[in-house]
């Protein structure tokens, strides 16, 4: 939104970092200790200063063209504004962001989202009056109407959704009230931008005179056209109606006919056929309607500017009320991007947890919507990880492998990461917070400061490596090429081990053969090789760590016809120890790549175990649950008995009052007996327990009634309980309440 600092935590939210969506909108904690130690590259987000597009590289990397696939999912002018502004937010409002994605995301199919039908921006009607000190127009109220009925649906929603989307809910806390210029304005304004008639009493009264001017002026007309002479001199249907033109009354009059009828002629049809004559029987009454008329622009006026400064005076608030309102639209677009383009909010490391980048089936937006446009066959994902055991991957291959899509694709993720918008990937993939992106890619010359192609490249990095840093992702495409291959491979190494220092997470792509070395000997580096069919001499699109990749320029050459007998001198002109190296890096490539796939067979597996062991926990509590379903059945029916059983002993009680001395005794030790033998039923411990946990307001239910009743008093040194029963209080003994209803 323009004014408002990027970086600045929305006051809805809370100053804990939000739980971020996982794979499914599962939510993945955000928040850890601030004061542990940091792992190497550890999540620092309180670290972060404020960033801009500019610092993410954000051009190099397409945004444009990709913020153009958001906002064919925007729904008002407002919410495309704040698309078309939004800057790399603070990590704690990215985290809310992406909270915000996850909740719509989560909602059922059938659910409608927040409703932005009449959303529209006023910002625009507001600074146009700020700015140019004139009254807003009658469109320019209509604007402001939509837009704070707007905000009352959408704050309902807001409301009725705060279980559910308990972030999206945050943002209608402390929204200013607007209640009182939304009335004034409904109060004056009609849809269709026109001042009502009774907006003020004055202007009641000077529409109701205008009324019976018009009335007189339509009866004056009639009576002008009943005359024989004239009733031929009108156009077709338009005999006795009365027209203003230039506020006067007018009739239409065929131009030939003109002449007939005496008057004043004020204007004519575009075809020519036509004159619009003001009759001179008619001047007088047109003069007194034009007075009245006149009238009635100076009281509209009057209060559009009385309604202007009502305006402008609420004018912050409703900017503040639009930013929020903007960020709820945002997240709508968000949502239905990631539906769009098969994306999903990122899933962050904590504070404090190492920021580790791990793409997993990661698609370039724009490679995706190419796909659903049917412009690209497929969209091939790329795995790609960065930041736990190295901080350096040299990626290396033929030229259309993959190179630079992957480093495209790793920018393209942490851009949209801090902009709170969804990233085309797999279950599975993290993305840390960054910084900001330097970017390297493509060999575009830099023409306004007369930069050659290699000199451009230089400028870039230059300009980067004062900000290296754990948190500052470097992307390098082609690094070292555009000049002597030894001079590049020696300055790119030099780079390489800059960053390596700087602990700053980096991809470069090279073609260079002595940079294919670089990893084998930083224990932070590592290689990586643009996968190709060695059969079919095409590119896979696949990232294989671990090993670094063979250019094969010869193969392409006699996949593109080169003549056999300039292959056979070129590989002759191989070196021998170039040669044998290949060979090496061969070897070494196929043990990396059996050793990735080791990982990934142990990773299957150990997903299936926890898969496994999730279902045997699920069991378990169903198990559990069953398990005191059981006994709150034999809780109830046992309590129910019991109380069926004290009732008979009572009434055994009242009839041995009736028996002889000797008797009575008998019978009274017997019933005690029994007494005992009701309290010392099975259950003892669940009814201890509830007889404890017992307060006043609780409900228990009373078998001998068969209702729920409310607890009134307590006296549980005597053992008795007051319950309402209707409209009456009832005291009863402890044994005669249970916690459970009878079934």
């Amino acid at each position: 939104m323009k004014g408002k600092r990027r970086g600045e935590q929305p006051a809805a939210q809370t100053a804990a970092a939000t739980p971020i969506a996982g794979s499914g909108g599962s939510p993945t904690s955000a928040q850890g200790d601030p004061s542990a130690p940091r792992a190497r590259g550890a999540s620092a987000d309180d670290d972060l200063p404020p960033a801009s597009l500019e610092d993410f590289s954000a051009a190099r990397l397409d945004w444009p063209a990709v913020r153009a696939l958001f906002e064919r999912q925007a729904a008002s002018s407002l919410g495309r504004r704040a698309l078309l502004e939004l800057e790399p937010r603070s990590p704690l409002e990215a985290r809310a962001a992406h909270a915000r994605v996850a909740e719509l995301l989560a909602l059922p199919a059938s659910a409608e989202g927040p409703p932005l039908g009449e959303l529209a921006d006023p910002l625009p009607v507001l600074e146009d009056a700020s700015l140019y000190n004139r009254a807003i127009t009658g469109d320019g109220f209509v604007t402001l109407i939509s837009f704070m009925r707007a905000r009352q649906r959408i704050v309902a929603w807001l409301e009725e959704h705060r279980d559910s989307a308990p972030e999206l809910a945050r943002l209608r806390q402390g929204l200013p009230d607007l209640s009182a210029l939304h009335n004034q304005l409904e109060a004056g304004i009609d849809p269709r931008g026109r001042v009502r008639d009774g907006a003020s009493a004055r202007l009641a009264g000077v529409r109701e005179r205008m009324g019976k001017l018009m009335r007189a002026l339509e009866q004056a007309a009639k009576t002008i056209a009943a005359r024989p002479d004239l009733r031929s001199v009108f156009a077709d249907g338009q005999v006795g109606r009365v027209h203003l033109r230039g506020g006067r009354p007018v009739l239409a009059v065929r131009a030939k006919s003109a002449g007939r009828l005496r008057g004043i002629v004020h204007d004519t049809s575009a075809t020519g056929g036509t004159v619009f004559i003001e009759p001179e029987s008619l001047i007088a009454r047109g003069n007194e309607l034009a007075g009245v008329r006149s009238e009635e622009e100076r009281e509209v006026s009057r209060l559009f500017i009385e309604w202007t400064q009502s305006a402008l005076e609420r004018a912050e608030a409703m900017e503040r009320v639009a930013e929020r309102l903007a960020e709820v639209e945002l997240a709508v677009i968000g949502a239905r991007g990631a539906r769009a383009l098969d994306a999903r909010p990122a899933t962050i490391p904590a504070v404090g947890e190492p920021a580790v980048l791990v793409l997993k089936e990661a698609r370039h937006p724009l490679l995706v919507d190419q796909q659903k446009e049917g412009a690209l066959e497929r969209a091939v994902p790329i795995d790609l990880r960065l930041g736990d055991s190295f901080d350096v991957l040299v990626i290396t291959g033929p030229n259309t492998g993959g190179k630079t899509l992957s480093l495209k694709a790793a920018g393209m993720a942490a851009l949209l990461t801090r902009l709170g918008l969804p990233f085309p990937c797999g279950p599975g993939s993290t993305i840390p917070i960054y910084s900001g992106v330097v970017a390297d890619i493509g060999d575009e010359q830099e023409v306004q400061q007369s930069l050659s192609t290699f000199s451009g490249h230089l400028a870039r990095i230059a300009a980067g490596l004062a900000r290296a840093g754990p948190r500052m992702l470097f992307l390098l495409d082609e690094l070292g090429g555009g000049t002597d291959p030894a001079e590049g491979a020696a300055l790119g190494a030099a780079l390489l081990d800059h960053l390596l220092v700087a602990g700053a997470p980096t991809l470069a792509s090279t073609h260079i053969g002595r940079l294919k070395e670089f990893a084998f000997s930083r224990p932070r580096a590592e290689n990586a090789s643009a996968e190709f069919d060695a059969e079919t001499l095409r590119p896979l699109y696949r990232l294989v760590v671990g090993a670094p990749g063979e250019s094969r320029a010869l193969q392409i050459a006699q996949r593109l016809g080169f003549e056999p007998s300039i292959l056979a001198e070129a590989r002759r002109r191989l070196e021998r120890p170039s040669a044998e190296s290949e060979k090496l890096m061969g070897d070494l490539r196929a043990a990396r790549e059996q050793a990735e796939k080791d990982r990934a067979e142990a990773e299957a597996r150990l997903a299936a175990a926890e898969l496994h062991q999730s279902e045997l926990e699920r069991e378990a509590g169903e198990l559990a649950h069953q398990r005191d379903m059981l006994l709150d059945e034999a809780q109830a029916a046992l309590e129910a008995r019991t109380s069926a059983a004290r009732g008979v002993v009572d009434q055994l009680r009242a009839v041995a009052g009736q028996l002889a001395g000797g008797q009575r005794a008998k019978v009274d030790a017997l019933l005690g007996e029994l007494e005992r033998a009701l309290a010392a039923g099975g259950l003892t411990d669940r009814r201890q327990a509830f007889l404890d946990q017992l307060r006043k307001g609780d409900l228990v239910f009373v078998p001998r009634y068969s209702k729920r009743c409310p607890v009134q008093r307590l006296d549980r040194a005597k053992g008795r309980i007051v319950v309402r029963l209707g409209q009456r209080d009832l005291e009863l003994r402890l044994e005669d309440v249970s916690g459970i209803e009878a079934l």
